[in-house]
């Protein structure tokens, strides 16, 4: 993770017009970038000199240090190192954003809500996705385009159909798998999916980076995620974690299902 600098205090605001004076007496020169000479010149001779207040509202605008650190003025005269901060949050903020979207722990915690929201009309949709009929034209792509039930695309043992629906959903509930997706659908290949939830809005905490006031206020706005007014940085995203039938879980499950029913 990125370090964040802390902002430094140059000069406080009792100094009021002389503090850019103070500022071209005190600071290394060699230090600074986009000042040249003659702007060091006009500031260190007064504010009563021409150009003083144009020259210093260029030099807020431009000077940089040799390790990136950029003018701040509110009232006091402030060295921050934005771009640092910046960066900082924004590696934080993708770092989250993958593992909310991508993780395999992220998506069990959506696991529980399977269970916890299936009904008998859930059983009844599992039913219908089972039968429903998707276009597969096999291993020879010059072969005629043919209809097939979902079930029989992807494998499961057609031994299913004699089972209840109750006794199927409650084998399918064990063993699912959460994959993530978009509101596209879930990545990779076809699939039998139980239900979905979308991530929605992702709240990152950012007291970990430890980001002093005077940076944050200065750098809330040019951040990829929304800075809100309590610390924490959100993220809009379109990622959904979908429940899906494990085909060969379930096999295995209806086949001791039906050896056990033989018995």
């Amino acid at each position: 993770m990125t370090k964040v600098k802390q902002a430094e205090l140059f000069s406080d605001s009792a100094k009021g017009i002389y503090i850019p004076q103070h500022f071209a007496e005190s600071a290394i020169r060699d230090k600074f970038k986009y000042i040249d000479k003659e702007q060091w010149g006009i500031l260190e001779s007064g504010p009563e000199t021409e150009h003083y207040w144009d020259v210093w509202d260029d030099v807020l605008s431009n000077a940089e240090t040799d390790c990136g650190g950029v003018l701040h003025q509110d009232g006091d005269l402030w060295i921050v190192w934005s771009q640092n901060a910046i960066d900082a949050i924004n590696e934080l903020c993708e770092s989250q954003l993958e593992y909310e979207t991508s993780h395999r722990y992220a998506g069990d915690g959506y696991a529980d809500l399977v269970s916890m929201l299936w009904d008998e009309h859930s059983t009844y949709n599992m039913i219908k996705l089972f039968n429903e009929e998707y276009l597969d034209n096999g291993e020879n792509t010059t072969q005629m385009l043919t209809h097939k039930p979902q079930w029989q695309l992807l494998g499961v043992d057609k031994r299913w159909k004699d089972m209840e629906p109750d006794v199927l959903a409650d084998m399918a509930l064990e063993t699912f798998n959460m994959v993530p997706g978009s509101i596209w659908g879930p990545y990779g290949d076809d699939c039998i999916v139980l239900d979905s939830y979308g991530v929605g809005e992702i709240e990152v905490d950012l007291d970990c980076l430890g980001i002093d006031a005077i940076t944050r206020d200065l750098i809330r706005e040019s951040c990829d995620a929304y800075i809100s007014g309590n610390d924490c940085a959100y993220i809009a995203t379109d990622a959904v974690w979908y429940a899906v039938v494990n085909v060969e879980a379930l096999n295995i499950e209806i086949e001791q299902y039906i050896n056990s029913m033989e018995s």
